[in-house]
C-alpha cells in the first residue's frame, strides 16, 4: 500500500488556500456532489475530521448502531453527514475555514501516531476487506479529501488537483478494489483485464482470475481486455460523478466488451 501519509499537508494546505480566495457567489456554487454547494462540501470535510478525531484519538463513542448490510451503512452514513452539513448553513464561511484549518491539522498529527500495520477501527469496505490495516484507512481518507477538494475546484474554476503527485496515489488506491468488484464475476482461468488511466498522471493496473478469485497481475502477457479511461474523468467514474454514457468519448474497451464495460461500473467511495 502506497505511503499517502507524507501528502496531507500539502493536500491540506491547498485546499484551505482555495477555500481562503472563495467570493460569497463562489461559496454558493453547485458542485456535481449531488444537492451539495461549495460550502456543503467544505462542512463535510470538516464533520469528517472532527469524526474521526473524536473517534479514534479522543475515544468517543457514538450510540451504537446494528447494520449489517452496505446499503443500511449506506444510508446512516448519508443521514449523518446531511445532519451536519444542514446544521452548518447557519456558520460562516470565515469560521468554517478557520476550523477546518485546525482540524486537519490535528488530524494530520493523530495520522502521524498511528501504527500503520496495526488494524484500523473501519474497514474499507469499497476494497472487501472486513479488517484493514491503518495505512489502507489513511489512504483511503486521502482519496476522500481529494476527491471533495476536487469537486470544489471544479465548481469554482481552480487549477484542478491532477497533477501527478497528488493524482496518480489518489488513482493506485481507488484502483484497490478492482478485485472485488469483479468477484461476482466468472471467467476462465488466467483471464487478464487491464486498466489504462491515459495521461501524465496515469498509469496501468491489471487483474487475473484465479481459481477462486480475482487478483492484481504484473504479467507481461497480452490482457484480454484493455480498457483506456482518460484521466480527466476517471476520478469522475471512481465516485459516480458522471454517467459511463456521457463519458463515452473519454474511454475505450478492446477485447471483451461486457468486461471492459464492467470496470467503468466501479466505485471506489461509499456512493
Amino acid at each position: 500500500m502506497i505511503d499517502v501519509l507524507p501528502l496531507f499537508p500539502q493536500l491540506d494546505s491547498s485546499l484551505i488556500e482555495v477555500l481562503s480566495g472563495l467570493s460569497p457567489q463562489q461559496w454558493n456554487k453547485d458542485t456535481i456532489c449531488r444537492k451539495w454547494k461549495v460550502k456543503d462540501i467544505a462542512a463535510h470535510l470538516l464533520d469528517g475530521a472532527i469524526r474521526r478525531l473524536s473517534i479514534g484519538r479522543d475515544g468517543y463513542k457514538m450510540a451504537a448502531i446494528e447494520v449489517n448490510k452496505q446499503e443500511a451503512i449506506l444510508e446512516y452514513l448519508n443521514n449523518l453527514n446531511a445532519g451536519w452539513v444542514s446544521a452548518y448553513e447557519r456558520v460562516s464561511p470565515a469560521i468554517l475555514v478557520s476550523q477546518l484549518k485546525t482540524a486537519q491539522e490535528e488530524l494530520y498529527l493523530h495520522f502521524k501516531e498511528l501504527d500503520p500495520a496495526a488494524n484500523a477501527l473501519f474497514p474499507v469496505l469499497w476494497s472487501g476487506e472486513e479488517i484493514s490495516e491503518n495505512r489502507f484507512d489513511i489512504a483511503r481518507e486521502f482519496t476522500e479529501r481529494w476527491l471533495h477538494q476536487q469537486q470544489i475546484r471544479q465548481a469554482v474554476g481552480a487549477n484542478s488537483l491532477l497533477i501527478k503527485q497528488l493524482y496518480n496515489p489518489f488513482l493506485e488506491i481507488c484502483l484497490k478494489a478492482l478485485p472485488y468488484h469483479f468477484k461476482d464475476l466468472s471467467s476462465q482461468v488466467d483471464t487478464i483485464i487491464s486498466v489504462q488511466i491515459v495521461g501524465d498522471a496515469g498509469g496501468v493496473w491489471s487483474i487475473v482470475r484465479r481459481e477462486e478469485k480475482w487478483e492484481f497481475t504484473f504479467s507481461d502477457r497480452q490482457p484480454d481486455t484493455h480498457i483506456y479511461i482518460d484521466q480527466n474523468i476517471a476520478w469522475m467514474l471512481f465516485s459516480n460523478g458522471i454517467d459511463i454514457h456521457e463519458a463515452s468519448q473519454y474511454w475505450q474497451v478492446i477485447g471483451d466488451q461486457n468486461l471492459g464495460r464492467h470496470v467503468l461500473q466501479m466505485r471506489s467511495f461509499m456512493v
